[in-house]
């Protein structure tokens, strides 16, 4: 699979061997360098220009602070569908303000409520990257994360916890949903149906100039919906269990993102960071989505989250 994240700020100087001209991106945009030209079939970068596909952003005019809850769940993990019902019924009470995303994780990673079982839990959920994230907060010192079902509300700092008991998240979500706008992001993406190739631009605008600590930006790929067997609480085997917005990679295979840098700065003081990636074979893009979202590297705090569909 290839996977390719925007690291620094090169104004079309440096250009794949494919483009013909010179200033091939928007001039003065940030954020532009190693993008995998060979996933956009139509021609090379300048082609892709002229024809309206790199973005310019308008004014962000979205006042709110947006929520995502990472579930940290296992489908042999009896007590974790209720957990997933918590949660989905949190994203319903508030439409495009909430982001769920399941997370099969432990505190130790791998654990036997992740793994599969042959025959009556074959499918595979989990990955490196989630493991990642389930170990570092698991192995954080007095993290509540214990063991499943667990989860985080934008990572909502507690003390020295970021995780938290299904039985919190409402009351963490009401908390976050009334803070204040820190961070604003916009997003755009094109999709290429002949490659499997995403390009995706994202604006980040650091709306409270207070923040000092640094900020990363990370983008889940997320599977919409998978129906497959989970262990429920009476302890029966549900065959027809549908999975819901399953972590199933990052674009650019960092679980923590990367931090924003002063060369993805762009002359209107917002962050530029471009994307491309492969979509594996094996997933419909109609059921993937891409969550956005910015973290304090301090406190690891997420300030704000958006949804993006692949096209």
């Amino acid at each position: 699979m290839k996977k390719f994240i925007v690291l620094t700020a090169i104004f079309a100087t440096v250009l794949t061997a494919c483009d013909k001209v010179k200033n091939a991106y928007p001039e003065k945009a940030a954020g532009n360098s190693t993008l995998d030209w060979s996933l956009y079939p139509d021609g090379d970068s300048a082609y892709y220009v002229s024809q309206g596909l790199w973005p310019t952003f308008t004014a962000n005019t979205n006042t709110f602070t947006n929520v995502m809850i990472e579930d940290y769940t296992g489908h042999r993990c009896f007590n974790c569908p209720n957990a997933a019902a918590l949660l989905h019924n949190l994203e319903d009470a508030n439409p495009g303000r909430v982001f769920g995303v399941g997370v099969h994780t432990s505190p130790v990673g791998m654990s036997n409520f992740q793994e599969e079982e042959l025959p009556d839990y074959p499918t595979i959920l989990y990955n490196d990257l989630a493991f990642q994230i389930g170990i570092h907060f698991g192995s954080k010192p007095g993290t509540g994360f214990i063991g499943n079902p667990n989860g985080s509300v934008n990572r909502q700092l507690n003390g020295t916890d970021n995780t938290s008991a299904p039985q919190t998240w409402a009351s963490k979500t009401t908390v976050e949903l009334n803070k204040p706008l820190r961070v604003n992001i916009q997003s755009h993406a094109n999709y290429f149906a002949s490659t499997r190739g995403s390009f995706l631009h994202v604006e980040v605008d650091k709306v409270d100039n207070n923040i000092t600590n640094d900020l990363a930006v990370v983008v889940y790929v997320c599977e919409d919906s998978l129906v497959g067997p989970q262990l429920m609480p009476d302890l029966t085997r549900n065959a027809n269990y549908v999975h819901k917005d399953i972590l199933r990679d990052c674009i650019d295979g960092k679980a923590f993102g990367r931090v924003l840098e002063a060369s993805d700065l762009g002359p209107n003081g917002k962050y530029y960071v471009n994307y491309t990636y492969k979509l594996p074979a094996s997933y419909d893009v109609d059921n993937m989505h891409y969550l956005i979202y910015v973290y304090d590297k301090t406190t690891e705090e997420i300030y704000q989250v958006i949804e993006q569909h692949l096209h």
